[in-house]
C-alpha cells in the first residue's frame, strides 16, 4: 500500500514539474531535504508534533527548503507531503519518482555484483549488452562481494538474475534435495 500511494505521489511530481522539467535536480532536492529530514530527531518531532500549528510547520519546510536550494515547485511539493501526512513515506516517494524520472526518460538502473571487482573494458561490456537486451539506456551499479566465489549476479528491479557459482551450486543442492 505505501507504495502504490508512493507512486501516486512520484507521478504527481512530475506532472507539476512539467514535461520540461530538469528531473534530475528535483531528485537531488528531495535527496538533499531527506538527508536533512533522517539527520535531525528534532526536526521529525516537530513535524509530526500535533502541538505545532500546520502554518508554522509549512512555515519550518519551506525556510529549510530555502536553505537546501531547493526549487518552488519542491518546495511546495514538501508541504503538500506535510499537509497530507506523507512525510513519513518520503524515502519510498524519492525511490519512486527517480523509478517514474527513469522510465519516462528510457534508462534502466540495475545492479551487478562480481567477487572481484570487474574491469573497466568488462564493465563497458556488460552495459553494452545489457542495453541491446533492454533496449534502454542502461546505469550499472558495480558492487563487490566476495561471497560469490565467482561469476556475476545481476539484478533489474526486483528480478535477480543469478549466474553465480554460489547460485550454481545452491540449484543444485536444491534439485539433489528435492529428487
Amino acid at each position: 500500500m505505501p507504495m502504490a500511494v508512493a507512486q501516486r505521489y512520484a507521478r504527481a511530481l512530475a506532472e507539476a514539474a512539467g514535461p520540461d522539467a530538469d528531473y534530475t535536480r528535483l531528485a537531488r532536492e528531495l535527496d538533499d531535504f531527506a538527508s536533512a529530514y533522517q539527520a535531525s530527531a528534532e526536526l521529525r518531532e516537530v513535524l509530526a508534533s500535533p502541538a505545532v500549528s500546520p502554518s508554522q510547520k509549512s512555515a519550518l519546510i519551506e525556510t529549510l527548503a530555502k536553505r537546501l536550494g531547493s526549487s518552488e515547485v519542491t518546495s511546495r511539493f514538501l508541504r503538500v507531503l506535510l499537509a497530507h501526512y506523507r512525510l513519513p513515506l518520503l524515502d519510498e516517494i524519492r525511490q519512486a519518482f527517480r523509478n517514474y524520472v527513469q522510465e519516462r526518460l528510457g534508462v534502466l538502473t540495475m545492479s551487478i555484483v562480481s567477487a572481484s571487482p570487474l574491469p573497466e573494458d568488462e564493465r563497458a561490456a556488460l552495459s553494452e549488452r545489457f542495453s541491446q537486451l533492454t533496449r534502454k539506456k542502461v546505469e550499472i551499479d558495480f558492487q563487490v562481494d566476495p561471497t560469490l566465489l565467482g561469476g556475476l549476479r545481476a539484478q533489474v528491479r526486483s528480478t535477480v538474475y543469478d549466474g553465480s557459482v554460489r547460485g550454481f551450486l545452491d540449484r543444485v543442492r536444491e534439485h539433489l534435495e528435492a529428487g
